[in-house]
């Protein structure tokens, strides 16, 4: 039996590993504009959050320089590393089981709209959400905005019957913010353990897809 009528969905490091491609655009941007190369873990804190964040967090660039940098990553991700992404093993079964018990469910992400749309359509996920927001090219929408539309989109729905489900700060945060459930998970790339999102007073913590199907379900 579901616990929720409305689970929200992150992307990132939730329903799709995208690290790939998001780190070849990346590096890509860094060595286009001649920026100073980082480490290794701190380019992996790329993945996730708007590239606007992770360049003003690490490179403490704004203004036209901001814009320049996040368009040279755009335009070079947008060209084919989009689509370098591969599904959470077992996660559309997920997907699946939520649907058949008619459950709706959602997107927010900080990824791009188009960019989202084009992974959904791919993967065939698209075809159990009702909705899928995602950011303007200019970045205009933070995590709370997206969360909004998605519960303003099920009217009939109280946010009491909500959860948001995600991999990272952004959407514990944002969750909270709202007032919906939220449910982390520790395969992806920002929390490593429950402990990381515990200040955040998640309902459940999922360390692989058999745990987020365990606690979605019961």
């Amino acid at each position: 039996m579901p616990k929720y009528k409305l689970v929200i969905w992150d992307v990132d490091g939730t329903l799709l590993d995208t690290s790939p491609g998001l780190l070849a655009s990346t590096r890509y941007m860094i060595e286009t504009l001649g920026l100073p190369k980082i480490p290794e873990d701190v380019l992996e804190s790329f993945v996730g959050p708007r590239i606007q964040d992770s360049l003003d967090r690490v490179y403490g660039l704004t203004g036209d320089e901001l814009k320049e940098a996040a368009a040279v990553f755009r335009d070079h991700y947008k060209e084919g590393d989009v689509l370098k992404a591969e599904p959470y093993p077992g996660i559309e079964e997920v997907l699946q089981k939520l649907s058949d018990a008619g459950v709706k469910m959602a997107v927010a992400t900080n990824k791009r709209q188009d960019f989202t749309d084009s992974l959904m359509q791919k993967f065939g996920f698209d075809k159990y959400l009702s909705c899928v927001f995602g950011t303007d090219p200019a970045g205009k929408y933070v995590k709370t905005d997206l969360i909004n539309m998605c519960v303003g989109y099920f009217p009939d729905i109280d946010r009491s019957e909500a959860v948001m489900i995600g991999d990272s700060a952004y959407d514990a945060k944002a969750a909270l913010e709202v007032g919906v459930d939220f449910v982390g998970v520790t395969y992806g790339f920002d929390f490593k353990k429950t402990e990381d999102m515990v200040e955040y007073n998640p309902v459940g913590a999922a360390k692989d897809i058999k745990e987020l199907k365990e606690l979605l379900m019961k």
